[in-house]
């Protein structure tokens, strides 16, 4: 694997840690890593979990590489830039789709394509000094993409204020608008994680995977489309074994107190 990502594998939680330092700028490179450990853990059967951070404290993602766009705006090679961007949402989308309970962990700043990135993530944990931006404006360059996934995460004034004024927002405001889940003291921040992720652990691969990708799909459809499919989802999880062993299980230790 490339030095650029580092997959520390634990068993059933997988941790993607972004190393293209300085800043793991969204290259090319590391998109395409990142795409081929999510291939590889999602054909996992044992995985549940996959946690992606930083090896950077100061920098969880810096968004795209202004080094490499430049080498295409002075090629007039629009090619690339498209192909740069497609490349991005290929692997945002792998995050969304992927069955696995995928959970960013922010330290430093998160900014344009790295927010962009967290907005992706099922979950987000941050340490309590980390801050978040859509800070292309600053260079006269929207956060176009970037905007996509951010603005399913939190409220659409919240977004373009992000958008359009090039500020970050702390980890106390980040938590207050739903940006991410919780802030807290940064010596506590791989605790908390783990600890969360241990809680996931708990429960059956199948049930996550549905709810994952019920939770995505209902949002997308009227209140009533959403309580036809969401209906029928429930009856299919009535048929997994392990639901029904579960289900059971409750009676008998209700039954057993009565």
């Amino acid at each position: 694997m490339s030095g650029i990502l580092i997959n520390k594998d634990n068993g059933e939680v997988a941790t993607l840690v972004l190393n293209d330092k300085p800043a793991n700028c969204l290259t090319v490179e590391l998109m395409s890593a990142i795409q081929t450990e999510l291939d590889l853990i999602n054909n996992s059967e044992k995985h549940k979990v996959i946690v992606i951070e930083s090896s950077n404290d100061k920098i969880f993602c810096s968004g795209h590489s202004f080094m490499e766009i430049h080498k295409m705006i002075n090629k007039d090679d629009q090619k690339s830039q498209e192909n740069l961007f497609t490349e991005c949402s290929k692997m945002l989308l792998k995050i969304r789709q992927s069955r696995k309970i995928i959970i960013s962990k922010i330290r430093g700043i998160a900014t344009a394509g790295g927010l962009g990135l967290v907005g992706i993530t099922d979950c987000a944990f941050s340490s309590d000094d980390a801050q978040f931006a859509l800070g292309g404006i600053n260079f006269d360059f929207g956060c176009h993409q970037p905007s996509v996934s951010v603005s399913r995460s939190i409220s659409t004034k919240a977004t373009f204020e992000l958008l359009i004024s090039g500020l970050p927002f702390d980890a106390k405001k980040a938590q207050e608008v739903g940006l991410i889940n919780e802030a807290v003291p940064n010596d506590q921040l791989d605790q908390r994680v783990d600890d969360f992720c241990q809680q996931v652990l708990k429960h059956t691969p199948e049930v996550l995977a549905m709810t994952k990708e019920t939770l995505y799909r209902q949002t997308t459809m009227s209140i009533e489309e959403a309580y036809v499919f969401s209906s029928q989802v429930m009856v299919e999880n009535l048929q997994l074994p392990e639901t029904k062993t579960g289900i059971a299980a409750f009676i008998e230790k209700k039954a057993s107190v009565e």
